[in-house]
């Protein structure tokens, strides 16, 4: 059943909360409000990477700064877990990985299974291709893409470097986007750094156990 969005962000952070008691709230942001995480349409498909999974391998391709931005945004996902519910690895063999980033010089072809998450912010746009079948198990990889939207090098370099963090997370289980411009989780997101609703979603989400598992690795 789809829930109204409203309900659907205040069950979310409600559920989470009364399953962690009193013990957890170091791990949690005060003052801070979630937003929904779940599949545009499908409040069934909410992830996030089990433990079994963590380091979550992670590769990018080695183009300009890719390597580097993509660093940079899965240490600001890692930092906004206050209790290590998260780990990454940067591998440099992309079939072991569970999330591929790479700098394509346009989008590639939609999946046949679908895709979620397009973005844009003028200077670069960015898209993350999540697959989910029949029995809910999400296909690794997820595949990310950070591709140029114009020719101004200097905005397309500042660009690159929030559309990847916003693109790795969705790709750690972040399914929706905000709406709110101040969150880097907009669909048009301008932020370097993530916002403290960010920082609560994630952190949320992480204290779920989703039905929507990985396929094996």
């Amino acid at each position: 059943m789809r829930l109204p969005l409203a309900i659907a962000i205040g069950a979310f952070a409600t559920a989470v909360l009364a399953a962690c008691g009193g013990g957890d709230q170091a791990c949690f942001e005060s003052g801070a409000t979630a937003y929904a995480v779940h599949a545009p349409g499908d409040t069934s498909v909410v992830f996030n990477w089990p433990k079994a999974y963590h380091p979550v391998r992670v590769y990018a391709e080695a183009t300009g700064e890719l390597p580097a931005n993509v660093a940079n945004g899965l240490q600001l996902w890692a930092n906004a877990l206050h209790c290590n519910e998260i780990s990454f690895a940067i591998v440099s063999d992309s079939t072991i990985a569970d999330i591929i980033v790479r700098n394509p010089i346009f989008l590639p072809p939609l999946p046949a299974a679908g895709a979620f998450f397009a973005d844009s912010v003028g200077a670069c746009k960015g898209r993350t291709d999540v697959l989910v079948d029949s029995s809910n198990t999400l296909l690794r990889p997820i595949r990310s893409y950070v591709v140029p939207n114009n020719i101004d090098s200097v905005a397309i370099a500042s660009c690159y470097h929030f559309v990847t963090a916003h693109e790795l997370g969705h790709a750690i289980g972040m399914f929706s986007h905000s709406p709110d411009p101040a969150d880097i989780m907009n669909s048009s997101p301008r932020r370097t750094e993530l916002s403290i609703n960010d920082r609560y979603t994630v952190q949320l989400l992480y204290h779920l156990n989703p039905y929507t598992r990985p396929s094996a690795r």
